[in-house]
């Protein structure tokens, strides 16, 4: 919106565009990074490491090895871990440094160009490169009119990713998935409220009898091998 006041045109913004949802400091781990540290063999590279919450799970529970976290964005009201080594740069552009597994936790559906990601992920591995990406379940957005936490991110290239994207990408990208593991799961009428308004309330009671048993999972997690 533009406003003119004494012939100057200012501009003022008519509808917030920019948020902050507090995601800089973890209120509890999520399962994924018990999994980082039961899968880790070593020294660590987290892409899109964000504000390095995983580096601080991992010392809490008496990880002791080196780690590098590559994140385009520094926050400069943020204190960050002292033994960390931060690469501000954007993950498509910089040389990954040789670790013996790689983190890619909710940084694929991020990328213009996954296979990319993935691709220098699995040359810069010594062992393996651990994933975790939002799972796309369209059968439940098409026929139950559900949506997904995931879908509202802006920030999101790709609506999330399916079982079978997932295993076409690690091969692409010459891996192999040596673990395989969905996770978060969703009682769908449990996210009942989220659905269409215009579902006359009559029929409720039947429909708790038709998606009563119906459950999805909104992440995938993997463990992938260089091939």
């Amino acid at each position: 919106m533009i406003l003119i006041v004494g012939g100057l045109y200012i501009f003022k913004q008519l509808v917030k565009t920019d948020y902050d949802f507090g995601w800089k400091k973890w209120h509890a781990p999520p399962f994924y990074a018990d999994l980082a540290l039961k899968f880790q063999k070593g020294d660590i590279l987290d892409v899109g490491c964000a504000t390095c919450e995983l580096y601080t799970f991992l010392r809490n529970n008496s990880w002791t090895e080196k780690y590098y976290g590559i994140d385009p964005i520094k926050y400069e009201d943020y204190i960050y871990p002292p033994d960390v080594n931060l690469i501000i740069s954007e993950a498509s552009e910089t040389e990954f440094p040789e670790v013996d597994t790689v983190i890619l936790y909710n940084i694929l559906e991020h990328a213009d160009d996954p296979l990319n990601i993935l691709e220098k992920s699995l040359k810069s591995t010594k062992h393996n490169v651990l994933v975790n990406i939002p799972k796309r379940n369209e059968e439940m957005w098409v026929k139950y009119g559900l949506f997904e936490p995931h879908q509202l991110d802006k920030t999101h290239k790709h609506c999330g990713f399916s079982p079978e994207e997932c295993y076409n990408l690690v091969d692409l990208a010459g891996g192999e998935i040596k673990t395989y593991h969905e996770a978060g799961e969703i009682n769908a009428m449990k996210s009942m409220p989220l659905w269409n308004n215009s579902i006359p309330r009559g029929i409720m009671f039947l429909m708790s009898k038709v998606f009563s048993s119906k459950t999805y999972y909104h992440d995938i997690w993997c463990e992938v091998l260089p091939r």
